[in-house]
């Protein structure tokens, strides 16, 4: 008896690949740094969101880390009857309702930081799993309609999707 015929092959393998938890995980680390900006305009200084990036040297050929600001956008605006918040996945609007994706909250700051906390919560227990997920794949969906390109109906050439360039 040899030692490969103790194992057992097979020609594919149906992988599991559950997305939600990692949709969950990267929209909790969105919430918490709305929660930092947050606490920086209570306090009334200035926040500035900072990712390490890495720099190649192209003459030594050595790769080196450093701090950058990096673009951010509050997800919560102040209008005439208080402040209201649009959670975000990336740089998408999350529809968690179907009345619309803009939750009012109160004329203070800190029913602000109460909604934050509460969609952690949420996000958390898996209530949100649905909507996260299908904010997350809508990029795909837009690259599967770029890459099929329909013809126009006159001359059957195929449709520009650019900026005319």
């Amino acid at each position: 008896m040899t030692a490969l015929s103790k194992l057992t092959f097979v020609a594919t393998v149906d992988a599991e690949h559950d997305r939600a938890p990692h949709v969950r995980k990267r929209f909790v680390e969105g919430v918490e740094v709305q929660l930092q900006a947050l606490q920086a305009e209570v306090e009334n200084k200035p926040f500035k969101l900072m990712r390490e990036r890495r720099e190649k040297d192209e003459a030594t050929g050595e790769t080196s880390k450093f701090e950058k600001a990096v673009r951010f956008a509050t997800w919560w605006t102040k209008g005439p009857k208080g402040y209201s918040v649009e959670p975000r996945y990336g740089s998408k609007k999350i529809q968690l309702s179907d009345a619309g994706s803009v939750i009012k909250t109160g004329p203070k700051l800190d029913d602000v930081k109460a909604v934050l906390e509460l969609l952690i919560v949420a996000a958390k227990a898996g209530e949100l799993d649905k909507p996260l997920l299908a904010t997350s794949e809508r990029k795909r969906k837009e690259e599967e309609v770029v890459a099929a390109k329909p013809e126009t109906p006159r001359t059957g050439a195929q449709a520009r999707t650019g900026r005319g360039h």
